[in-house]
């Protein structure tokens, strides 16, 4: 066998060992709930089998960092806006005040019926308002 159709038969071999991108949408939805949101969202170049694949996370935890208020702003709202899977736990937390966003991204939650809600902003310092849990 030739040295190119070798090198080209375990580059294909490789190719369909790949065990992660065989797992149905939801188990990998799960598995990039575990990683933080930027890294989940980095999986995406992986493969076209990957792309969306962060958009099945059922756990979605959200920290404003290094951003600035509008860029997270932005952020939490395309995670809402393009997340098609179910959400059953949702965590943000951040330095900043989104008391004027709270609203709106809470009305966008009510209709995915999270089982756990997590605020811990500026904006939701009074006692007793930074968690919201169904049960």
């Amino acid at each position: 066998m030739s040295t190119c159709k070798k090198t080209r038969a375990e580059a294909t071999s490789v190719v369909s060992s790949d065990r992660l991108s065989s797992l149905l949408p939801k188990i990998n939805g799960n598995v990039l709930s575990r990683l933080d949101v930027r890294e989940a969202v980095r999986t995406s170049t992986l493969s076209s089998t990957w792309r969306d694949a962060w958009t099945d996370m059922p756990k979605i935890s959200l920290r404003d960092r290094n951003f600035t208020r509008t860029r997270f702003v932005t952020l939490v709202d395309m995670v809402l806006a393009l997340h098609k899977g179910t959400i059953e736990e949702f965590d943000i937390s951040g330095k900043k005040s989104y008391h004027d966003e709270l609203a709106r991204w809470m009305l966008v939650l009510s209709r995915r019926s999270p089982s756990f809600c997590n605020w811990k902003t500026a904006s939701s310092a009074c006692p007793g308002h930074s968690k919201v849990s169904r049960a």
